[in-house]
């Protein structure tokens, strides 16, 4: 009984095992990610895609971080806290991030009313431009571009308020201009330009950053993206042709060191889950993936994402597989443990039998047979093979053995019957001639 419980528990011990083996490989993978601010775009963004992966039953699950703003996502992905965050690239963009995906792009721009002599940034000197509060990174970014332009910020008058504050300064025509950094498909950009009165007929003018590929030049951070003809609706179309200008990109970022396999498939949920996020968040519609053809890019794309791009992505066999073979084999081993074992409970706890010396053994006890000059030494030569026959018995029902050894071994049992039963009959002739009459 107490073999048997050894037998039970070396079999649960090693199922158990198996299912956690299999609870680990198969286990979805949840990663964190900070994101913020809170109502943001990005946020309805993240939390449309992290309900998407829960409805597919993803490989990979999403945890929230939520965080202030940007600059604080970028802050608890450099402490750990996080394996993914959504930053601005142009706000302390962390070191050891590379990027998954661009979640959207905004421009930069200007929007001047009707009538302003303005052609070109630097004609806003001494006017009046609103810009929406409190956004210190789009302070940065609107100082960067008038140091550009040689236009101190000093030399305008920057009116700062709520959104609906600057559209209220638009609508009563206080301002002379006002500066957005939001997609060009963004409401308020729209709003902007059709809030300004007409002047004589005259519409606003939208001034671009045109020179914003020298900018990039200069500080990497940025990137430059086009508003298309006609983003501000109208006919004729507002604007009446494409244009040029300086952008900031908000990016879901990994870390470098995450895996490989682990990035490249969520690439591949985030892309083909797109249209079921965009349901929930339109902004989705907005994602793209980064470049993955500058493999030196001071804003460097994840290796996952490369992988995923350039159809590289592996499959679950390809990243599981070797520890699939590493599995076979160890239950194989463990199962020829437990089979030996097993063998030696039902043995009574006896060593192998070992087939050839026993064959070597009934060998010797038929010649001793042969030798045996009375019946006292006959009687003791059968007792031992008793024990011989048993073990040869017994070895041929555990270890198989094959047809020429099992017709090895009954020749041999046979010839040491007939010797056995010749001499007890000599022994007896023996006797009958020597006994009296």
């Amino acid at each position: 009984m107490r073999h048997m419980l050894k037998i039970i528990a070396a079999v649960l011990v090693v199922i158990a095992a198996m299912a956690a083996s299999a609870y680990v490989l198969l286990a979805p993978r949840v990663l964190t990610v900070a994101v913020g601010a809170l109502g943001g775009s990005d946020l309805r963004v993240t939390v449309a895609f992290l309900q998407a992966l829960q409805r597919e039953r993803a490989s990979i699950r999403l945890k929230l971080i939520p965080t202030d703003d940007a600059a604080a996502s970028a802050r608890a992905f450099v402490s750990r806290k996080a394996d993914l965050a959504v930053v601005r690239s142009d706000v302390a963009m962390p070191e050891q991030a590379a990027t998954v995906a661009i979640l959207r792009r905004d421009s930069v721009y200007f929007i001047a009313k009707p009538g302003l002599k303005a052609g070109k940034i630097s004609d806003l000197r001494g006017k009046v431009v609103g810009s929406i509060a409190p956004r210190p990174a789009n302070d940065v970014v609107l100082n960067r571009i008038l140091s550009h332009y040689g236009v101190a910020a000093s030399e305008i008058d920057i009116m700062r308020g709520t959104q609906h504050e600057v559209m209220q300064a638009v609508h009563e025509g206080t301002l002379d201009a006002v500066f957005l950094v939001a997609p060009a498909s963004d409401r308020m950009g729209r709003n902007a330009y059709q809030g300004f009165p007409k002047v004589e007929g005259k519409e606003p003018t939208i001034l671009a950053v045109s020179e914003a590929q020298a900018i990039v030049e200069d500080y990497p951070v940025f990137d430059t993206v086009e508003i298309v003809r006609g983003a501000f609706g109208g006919d004729p179309p507002r604007p009446d042709e494409d244009m040029t200008t300086l952008a900031v990109t908000h990016r879901l970022v990994a870390r470098r060191t995450l895996d490989e396999s682990t990035v490249s498939e969520l690439t591949r949920l985030l892309f083909s889950l797109r249209l079921s996020i965009a349901a929930e968040a339109p902004a989705a519609n907005d994602i793209e993936l980064p470049s993955t053809e500058d493999r030196g890019a001071k804003l460097p794309t994840h290796a996952g994402t490369i992988a995923y791009v350039e159809g590289e992505t592996k499959t679950f066999f390809e990243r599981y597989g070797d520890w699939f073979y590493l599995g076979i084999m160890g239950f194989s081993i463990v199962g020829s443990v437990a089979a030996a074992f097993w063998s030696r409970v039902v043995s009574g706890g006896r060593p192998p039998i070992d087939v050839d010396r026993e064959l070597r053994d009934l060998v010797r006890l038929i010649q001793a047979t042969r030798n045996a000059a009375t019946q006292v030494e006959l009687d003791a030569i059968c007792h031992e093979a008793d024990g011989v026959h048993s073990d040869l018995v017994e070895a041929m029902v555990l270890n198989q053995p094959d047809a020429d050894r099992v017709a090895t071994i009954r020749f041999l049992l046979d010839e040491f019957k007939q010797m056995q039963a010749q001499k007890r009959v000599e022994f007896t002739s023996e006797m009958a001639a020597h006994k009296p009459l």
